[in-house]
């Protein structure tokens, strides 16, 4: 199955017009869930539910071959008691739900006894721990009355995978911490604590839902007393009676520890918080994404500016930040899409995206990755040692392929876009460091790679490339990737002549010439369209292949030229909808 990564879906994001056309699909919104991520885990907020519903142990799907991710969270989320009457959030719809533009903030609106109550949720970027936020701004409208603010947190450490049980669970309030620590069968552990000093407190199997939606304090229970099923932890803060157009702050977090020290977790956090408020917690967050906005594309409207950062705002919560060998990797998705795999394909554009917005040490960080990674298994497809994988990898760094009744999936594409990213970092940061460290296998492991796949007529070798088709028969020479490798060697002799390698650099230029030739001699239509690939071609039918618009988008044909006209004319006559979108 193909997949939209996360550069295909950027493109989706920016469009706002509805079709007026006889044939046109009222547009609707096909992801219900909003996705907040600091590259150690991910939490996702349930826009049909107005809740949290995951809490993902790591930020990829899969970390190691035949292991998937857990999810922790059951659900969690706030609530409100105005004067004697209370009601948790999640029981009343938002009349806004959304991103605060440009970052990872997932915020919610809606009124309750005349209270407008702004809820939020993030990862925190600036925290380095699988982590979340929830803060609940209120601000009074009109009437009067006490205002407290609770907060739910009903996560499950019980056996299972990847979907974690609520069997065996135990948890204790510390009032030292103000945190709550919950442990179980899974090994791990959780601590949920007050972000500023909480009012009331309380531990289950109790009464935390309900006390709430009687209006009553939470009872300040402290110890489930041994193993329980299906423990939830619950805050309340006082806000007091405020009077018209006052506000008021509460909030909490929760922090995953995988060596079940949910002590030692907390005490991280709250050194983090170093005594903030939850206001102030959150205006930092907003400062953190605001100052990591470098470079934007000049000459955007404020509409488009607003969709390029936050395009970018997911770039960066698609990057792992994890310590070890899953650091630096850029997934093809946020969860809960299931494609939060690191493909080299998309890994590639968003990391010149990244580049181009000049966010250097991300850049690096991916390309330290797939540099490090361990790849090899499909040698004998590629026929000579590679170093970047054929398709993607696992969380570890470990290279992975899907494999059907015809064989796996093997993308010599990879690596002509790795060389892509690798020359533009370098030439765009200044880093010469990073080539003197990898150029010895960037050179021999890929750009030689593709060297010697490469067909006397200049083509690259026949794979499964861009349309995933897999081995044995099925795999074509296509034009996407002999359009990567042409580029990929155009960009591996600038990094040799930057390394001071003027043999290499020949033999790079050489090679990508030809293969920028081959496009124009091998894969051209008779009306000059470049086609999906010699069998679609030579097939005389369905070889209409969009992608082939890289042969433009690399400056490998000249865009105002009649090859480059005739394929964009056969594009939007092919291809097109009767909507004239997509």
């Amino acid at each position: 199955m193909k997949r939209f990564g996360i550069w295909a879906a950027s493109a989706a994001v920016a469009l706002s017009a509805v079709a007026t056309s006889a044939h046109a699909i009222e547009p609707f919104r096909s992801m219900r869930t909003l996705t907040s991520s600091n590259g150690r885990g991910a939490i996702i907020y349930d826009r049909t539910t107005y809740r949290i519903t995951q809490f993902l142990e790591h930020a990829y799907r899969y970390p190691e071959k035949g292991v998937e991710s857990r999810n922790f969270a059951f659900d969690s989320y706030p609530g409100i008691r105005v004067g004697g009457t209370g009601a948790w959030l999640a029981n009343s719809a938002p009349t806004r739900i959304e991103y605060v533009n440009g970052t990872g903030i997932v915020h919610t609106e809606r009124t309750v006894s005349g209270v407008q109550v702004d809820e939020y949720h993030f990862a925190p970027m600036s925290l380095g721990e699988n982590a979340s936020i929830m803060l609940v701004k209120v601000k009074r409208l009109s009437g009067s009355g006490a205002i407290d603010a609770y907060g739910l947190f009903n996560y499950h450490l019980g056996s299972g995978s990847p979907v974690a049980g609520a069997d065996g669970e135990q948890a204790l309030y510390v009032s030292s911490r103000d945190a709550v620590y919950e442990w179980g069968p899974s090994g791990k552990a959780f601590a949920y604590g007050s972000i500023g000093t909480s009012t009331h407190h309380a531990v289950s199997p109790g009464s935390i839902y309900d006390a709430l939606n009687s209006g009553a304090n939470l009872g300040d229970s402290n110890d489930t007393g041994g193993a329980k099923f299906d423990v939830a932890a619950g805050f309340q803060t006082a806000l007091g009676d405020l009077a018209v157009n006052q506000e008021a702050w509460a909030g909490w977090y929760t922090v995953y520890d995988a060596g079940a020290d949910a002590q030692a977790a907390a005490d991280r956090v709250r050194t983090w918080l170093a005594g903030r408020s939850p206001g102030a917690v959150y205006a930092g967050e907003v400062a953190d994404w605001a100052a990591w906005h470098k470079a934007l594309p000049t000459g955007l409207s404020t509409e488009e500016a607003e969709v390029a950062k936050q395009s970018l705002a997911v770039l960066r919560m698609a990057q792992v930040t994890e310590p070890g060998a899953p650091n630096g990797q850029m997934l093809a998705s946020l969860a809960p899409g299931r494609w939060n795999i690191a493909w080299v394909r998309d890994m590639s554009y968003a990391v010149v995206a990244l580049i181009r917005t000049g966010h250097y040490a991300e850049a690096k960080a991916a390309i330290e990755f797939q540099m490090k990674g361990q790849t090899g298994e499909f040698q004998s497809y590629v026929g000579s040692p590679y170093r970047i994988s054929v398709v993607r990898y696992y969380g570890n760094g470990v290279e992975e392929s899907d494999s059907n009744e015809d064989g796996p999936n093997v993308e010599f594409d990879g690596f002509g876009l790795f060389l892509w990213q690798l020359e533009e970092y370098v030439r765009a940061s200044g880093d010469t460091s990073l080539l003197t460290t990898h150029w010895p296998k960037a050179s021999t492991e890929i750009a030689d790679v593709l060297v010697k796949l490469q067909e006397p007529n200049g083509l690259i070798a026949a794979d499964s490339s861009i349309w995933e088709v897999h081995w044995n028969g099925k795999q074509r020479h296509f034009a996407y990737t002999t359009i990567t490798a042409a580029n990929g060697l155009c960009r591996a002799a600038e990094l040799a002549k930057k390394a001071g390698d003027a043999a290499l650099e020949t033999k790079y230029r050489d090679a990508g010439i030809r293969a920028r030739d081959a496009i124009l001699s091998q894969l051209r239509a008779p009306d000059l369209t470049i086609a999906q690939s010699t069998e679609g071609l030579a097939q005389k039918s369905k070889f209409l292949d969009a992608s082939a618009v890289e042969a433009m988008n690399f400056g490998l044909i000249y865009p105002t030229r009649k090859t480059a006209r005739a394929t964009l004319a056969s594009f939007k006559k092919g291809l097109v909808p009767p909507t004239g979108r997509g």
